[in-house]
Parts: C-alpha cells; sequence; structure tokens
C-alpha cells in the first residue's frame, strides 16, 4: 500500500474513532455535570484527543485481516483500490487538502496580526512580589513572566515553551490581581493551553468533522472550569468563590477584543454563564475520589475501544462489499470491451536491461490456498513476487489494481526455463494461469510505458 493511500485511511478511520469516543466523553461529562463531580470531566477530554491522534482503529484493520502464515503481509480487499474508490478517494482528499489549507492560512493570518499586537507589550511591574509567592504555592519550576499591553481588555496566557500573562493596562486591587494571578497560573500550571493547542490543530487537520467545533468549546469552556473549581477548592485562595467570580463580573462586558483561540482568558464572555452554574452548588467533599477518577477513565478508554473495534469491522465490511461491487463493474466491462488473451513467449532479461525492476518479496513457501501479495511502484520497470513451486493441474489466480487506472500493464508468471505467459489489462485485472507442468513461477507486473504506475495486489495457489 502506497503511504499516501495509508495516510488517507489513518485519517478518516482517526476521525471516525475520535467521534465514537467524543460521543462517550459527553455522555460521561452529563452525568457527572448532574452529580457535581468536576473534578476528571476535564482530564477525559485528553483521552478523546488520544483517540483523534494514534490510530487505533487503523492498526486494529491491519492486525485483524492480517492473513496468517510465512507469505508476508496480506489484508484482503482491505484498502485495495477499483477505479471507483480511487476517484472518490481522490475527490474526498481534494477537498480535505483544500479546506486545510484554507483553515490553515485563516490560523496563520489570526496568529500573526495578534503577535503583532503582542510586539507592543511592557513588562508589568507588581508592587509586591505576589506572582512568585503563588507560583511557590503551586510548585511551579518555570518563570512565568507579566506584561501589560494597551489593546487587551482582559488578563490572557499566551506562550509556548516560555508563558506570559498579560494584562489590559489599568490599576488593580489586591483582591483582583490575587485573583487573577490565581486563574492564570493555575491554567499554567495544568497544562491547560497546551491542551486547547492539540485541539486546534486536530480541527485544522479534521475541519470537515462536524463534531470539531463543539470538541474545541468543550476545551475551551471545561478547562476554564478546572482552574475556577482548581483555585477555589485546592490553593490558598484567600477569598471566598463569591468574591472570585465577582472579579470576574467586574471586568466581563469590557471583554470584547477579538482573541485568537490559542490564548485562554479569565474573563471570556462565551462561557461564562455556564462556569458559574456547573460551580454553583459545588461540594468538593463529594467530589470523585482519585479511584473513582482512574476506574471511570479506564471504562471510558475500554468501551471506546470496543466500539472502536465494532465499527471498524462495519467499515471493513462496507468497504469489501463496495471493493466487490465495483471490481464486478471493472470485469463486465473487461469482458464485454476486451477479452483476456493469454500470450506466451521467452522471458530474456537482456529485453529488459533498460527496466527498473522492484522486489515485492514474499517467502517462496506458499502453498493451496496460502496468499502472497504483490505491490509496488515504478516507471518501465517490472515487479516482481518471489518464486512460488506449483505442482500440475494446479493454477495461480492473480489479482492487481494498477493506479493510474487507464494504463494499461502485462500480468503474468515466469517459469524456471525463463518462458513469461501473460495477459494485457487496466485497472482491476484478474486472471487464472492454469499449470500444465510442476515448476517454479514467479508472478510479475510488468509496465512498458514510462509514466509511474503503483500495483497493489495478491496472487495464490488454486
Amino acid at each position: 500500500m502506497r503511504w499516501s493511500n495509508e495516510m488517507f485511511y489513518i485519517l478518516l478511520l482517526n476521525s471516525f474513532a475520535g467521534a465514537i469516543v467524543y460521543g462517550f466523553w459527553i455522555i460521561a461529562k452529563n452525568g457527572m455535570a448532574k452529580k457535581k463531580k468536576l473534578k476528571y470531566v476535564y482530564p477525559m477530554l485528553g483521552i478523546v484527543e488520544a483517540f483523534f491522534i494514534f490510530p487505533v482503529m487503523f492498526v486494529y484493520l491491519k492486525v485483524s485481516t492480517h492473513v496468517p502464515g510465512s507469505h508476508g503481509s496480506y489484508y484482503g480487499a482491505l484498502f485495495l483500490r477499483t477505479p471507483f474508490i480511487y476517484t472518490v478517494q481522490c475527490v474526498i482528499a481534494g477537498i480535505w487538502i483544500l479546506g486545510v489549507i484554507f483553515n490553515l492560512g485563516n490560523y496563520i493570518k489570526e496568529y500573526w496580526k495578534f503577535k503583532n499586537i503582542l510586539k507592543k507589550s511592557f513588562a508589568y511591574e507588581l508592587p509586591a512580589d505576589v506572582c512568585s509567592e503563588i507560583s511557590q504555592e503551586l510548585e511551579m519550576k518555570r518563570k512565568v513572566t507579566l506584561y501589560q499591553n494597551y489593546a487587551v481588555t482582559s488578563p490572557i496566557v499566551v506562550g509556548w515553551w516560555n508563558k506570559k500573562i498579560i494584562f489590559p493596562v489599568q490599576d488593580y486591587e489586591e483582591r483582583e490581581l490575587v485573583t487573577i494571578l490565581y486563574h492564570e497560573l493555575v491554567h499554567i500550571r495544568q497544562h491547560i493551553l497546551e491542551m486547547k493547542k492539540i485541539g486546534i490543530f486536530l480541527k485544522l487537520i479534521f475541519w470537515c468533522n462536524p463534531m470539531m467545533n463543539s470538541l474545541l468549546r468543550n476545551i475551551d469552556e471545561w478547562g476554564e472550569i478546572a482552574c475556577d473549581r482548581y483555585v477555589c477548592y485546592e490553593t490558598a485562595y484567600p477569598y471566598t468563590v463569591k468574591e472570585y467570580y465577582t472579579v470576574a463580573v467586574d471586568g466581563l462586558e469590557q471583554s470584547h477584543i477579538w482573541m485568537p483561540q490559542m490564548v485562554t482568558g479569565f474573563k471570556k464572555k462565551s462561557n461564562f454563564k455556564r462556569r458559574l452554574l456547573q460551580m454553583k452548588n459545588y461540594r468538593k467533599e463529594k467530589e470523585m475520589k482519585f479511584v473513582g477518577g482512574v476506574a471511570l477513565s479506564l471504562v471510558l478508554c475500554v468501551l471506546s475501544t470496543t466500539t472502536t473495534f465494532a465499527a471498524a469491522e462495519g467499515f471493513k465490511a462496507g468497504y469489501e462489499k463496495v471493493f466487490d461491487d465495483t471490481k464486478v463493474m471493472v470485469e463486465e466491462k473487461a469482458v464485454e470491451y476486451e477479452e483476456a488473451v493469454e500470450y506466451e513467449e521467452s522471458f530474456d532479461m537482456e529485453k529488459y536491461k533498460d527496466y527498473e525492476i522492484v522486489e515485492s518479496r514474499n517467502t517462496s513457501n506458499i502453498r493451496a490456498n496460502d496468499v502472497g501479495q504483490i505491490k509496488g511502484e515504478t516507471g518501465k520497470g517490472m515487479i516482481q513476487a518471489s518464486s512460488i513451486y506449483v505442482k500440475k493441474d494446479q493454477s495461480i489466480n492473480i489479482v492487481v489494481s494498477v493506479t493510474p487506472s487507464d494504463k494499461t500493464v502485462r500480468v503474468g508468471i515466469v517459469d524456471s526455463n525463463n518462458k513469461i505467459r501473460f495477459v494485457y489489462g487496466k485497472g482491476t485485472i484478474t486472471h487464472e494461469f492454469a499449470i500444465s507442468a510442476s515448476d517454479y513461477y514467479k508472478p510479475v507486473v510488468i509496465n512498458d510505458a514510462t509514466s509511474t504506475i503503483s500495483v497493489n495486489g495478491s496472487y495464490y495457489i488454486n
């Protein structure tokens, strides 16, 4: 399988798997929020992001459809392409890539616009070393620098490796300053910004997945709730919960500046009401214990994995159905317009000295009903598999898919006496070579043209 073909299916299947896990997370989130068990809602979003990143469904299909034996890797019809599948794949990939480029362009434009705003920031000198004291309490090892900016109307955290807190240019009461520093430093300590950046990256890649906007909103909202809960109930924050939210409310209506998605803001209007509702009547003593949080995360992982595997089986069945249906269309067309005539001639390597030789190695120990694989990419050249021993009155069945589908190639077998039997074909080619003498035979695909082709197929002894 070509790397581009594999990458297409990895992204497609990751999008399916991530959506499945996100659905389970929403169910878990609704139940936990109703019972005011908020501590582990946000960390479990990391599991959702992991299923979007790691090719769980793709690896499962590769492993589960692998044909056992010593003949090499073969995955049945899965991921093989007929002309119809190739066309659909090209259309989807083209739209997908255009969407990624468009969204990436908008993101870069936003990023540079915001970066130019940040260039006008200047150091913020606190009257007392409040930031250092809170950092020590939170056991933060990296120093966080503070800045002010006239264009910023709400405190925000920015930065990749070295984090910065940007304040509006205004005078703060001690209560306001302490509250804001606690919130933003907890943001940094809990790596809220990193998880959000991963979410933005996933949205750029999986932009066509309708769940991505919802996922990013939940990452943003529950990251803020996680910080609210931690500041009010896990730190030595010297004020009450009511005073904590009063600080945010006091400046909420001023927070109208455009803010890109890669920053976090204490006074963001978009989710403030929901944050208040989630924290209403919250009691730390009724929170889920660590063991319960780990157990719930494991349940989410197991349930998501098994459902993903089941969905993979459904995808496999659907793919094989489409492959069989469109393969029949190609075969019927071939019978109608071009009869597969078998040719035989001497196989003199001198005639092929300017041909590229591509080895598609399988062990020669292939027996009846075992399956070998022949695949590769070449311009003017020959793709050849390992020699296999076939007895008299048996046959060698070869099925290959050629891309581009309009390129004509020769598909055949070479015996130990350097005789080649072959047929011409293009697209999906299927042929059975009857064997009249026991011998070693080498399956080959020959491209006599100079344009590059990709071959993916299989052969077996019948």
